[in-house]
């Protein structure tokens, strides 16, 4: 039996309900750090944890649209099919009818590997004092395999996250022999031709009206990296370093940005010089969410932690309210009224551990919840970003990181024209061949250009 004491006055009863804080706040601690190590081994809740004996749903959620695929615009080839006699019994009395019936198929028709032989007829410049000669079409000087090759094998690694071994068997089912080394060679030759229009992208980024910003783990050479992410809505950057730290920031954005950070609650960019910054809600609300569950039969911590929950979920809903419409007076109010309930919001009892941590990150940040309610086409979460760095995850949980230095410098340029291509609609192979063919002009360049 464990000890029990039912004096009002018993001197271990307050000591009792210190160890009890300190528990709940360290196993709160503990599940923090064990989401951030190991994000999909998250385990339910009891409340959430389906019964034993009920089988797994399948299928598709219950009211979700189906898809349902879109008749071709084109037809490229037509294919009149016709009977001599039946199919079933073989019978030659067959009568055919007035009515055709149509039905469309679409297929891949495998490319043949092309070899062009480049017959260059050689000049004397008398000004040069040089023999000089030109370039054919799709041609790559002092090179056996053409662009469209390269730029399907770097796609087929970084867009597909397939090995080069699988890469070079798929090349060899087309006919077009390769070596793993050749491969990793095309991604090297794609990162030189693409430096230039890697910074030109960082130079994008700082005239952007504002920027989302996130960062996951990597490992180069066995040591482990940082790997950033800055995008907004046509730029994306990748970036990686051994700190994690505001020089990183201040790197790409410069010391001083002129518009608005939007980011997670790592401390790194705290004190980054900009126009404003929106700190991710739905962080906020997550850890909320643990908070409750954690401190159920807590009072206090409940009614801290559910106004603190009402004000930002009201904040949310005036903001996809408003997300299509005027913000007139009624919406100044609202936002007024929701900004000064934040603002009078009362700070918890100090014995409080969990609810002091709350209180100072409210302090700290009690300037950067609300900015999306104050500027148009501002996000109140950063899962951009996070959607933006989620191929580099995916990529490193495939490569488990890179081997060399030079690795990551090509991870960061090819991935950061990539997704800036698909950002803006642009096919990635296509603008990889683009790249390889053009001497460093940006295919970008229109989107880029400042307003």
């Amino acid at each position: 039996m464990g000890f029990r004491c039912n004096r009002k006055d018993c001197p271990y009863k307050q000591e009792i309900e210190r160890l009890k804080e300190e528990i709940a706040l360290l196993r709160f601690e503990l599940e923090e750090l064990r989401a951030k190590r190991y994000k999909s081994g998250k385990k339910k809740s009891e409340g959430e944890q389906q019964p034993k004996n009920e089988p797994k749903k399948r299928g598709g959620v219950f009211g979700h649209i189906g898809w349902f695929r879109k008749k071709p615009k084109r037809v490229d080839k037509i294919e009149n099919v016709s009977l001599t006699k039946c199919p079933h019994c073989g019978s030659k009395d067959i009568k055919g009818y007035k009515h055709i019936e149509e039905h469309t198929q679409q297929d891949i028709i495998l490319p043949e590997v092309e070899t062009t032989l480049f017959r260059k007829r050689v000049y004397y410049c008398g000004r040069c004092k040089k023999t000089v000669m030109g370039r054919g079409e799709n041609e790559l000087p002092n090179s056996h395999i053409g662009p469209l090759a390269k730029a399907w094998a770097v796609f087929l690694k970084h867009g597909v996250k397939i090995s080069d071994r699988d890469i070079q068997n798929i090349f060899k089912v087309l006919g077009l022999e390769l070596v793993t080394s050749s491969i990793v060679g095309f991604r090297d030759q794609l990162r030189r031709e693409a430096a230039s229009i890697y910074e030109e992208l960082k130079q994008a980024l700082k005239r952007g009206k504002f920027v989302h910003v996130d960062e996951t783990g990597s490992r180069v050479d066995g040591e482990n990296v940082w790997r950033f992410k800055f995008s907004n809505k046509k730029v994306s950057v990748t970036h990686t370093d051994q700190s994690r730290g505001q020089k990183v920031v201040e790197e790409i954005l410069g010391t001083e940005y002129d518009g608005i950070l939007i980011s997670d609650f790592l401390s790194a960019y705290n004190k980054i010089i900009t126009k404003a910054k929106q700190k991710c809600l739905v962080h906020l609300l997550r850890d909320l969410k643990t908070v409750i569950e954690y401190w159920h039969t807590d009072e206090e911590v409940l009614r801290y932690c559910k106004e603190l929950k009402n004000i930002l979920e009201g904040a949310i809903q005036l903001h996809k309210d408003y997300k299509n419409r005027t913000w007139d007076n009624e919406y100044c109010r609202k936002r007024e009224r929701i900004t000064q309930r934040l603002n009078d919001f009362s700070f918890p009892n100090p014995n409080k551990k969990i609810l002091c941590r709350f209180a100072k990150r409210l302090n700290r940040h009690k300037d950067e919840l609300f900015t999306f309610l104050y500027h148009k086409d501002i996000d109140y979460h950063n899962n951009h970003a996070e959607q933006q760095i989620r191929p580099d995850v995916l990529l490193r949980k495939v490569t488990f990181g890179n081997r060399s230095e030079k690795g990551a410098q090509v991870h960061d340029v090819v991935m950061s024209v990539l997704q800036t291509a698909k950002l803006n609609a642009l096919d990635p192979v296509r603008t990889f061949q683009t790249i390889l063919l053009s001497n460093k002009k940006n295919p970008f360049a229109k989107i880029l250009v400042p307003p």
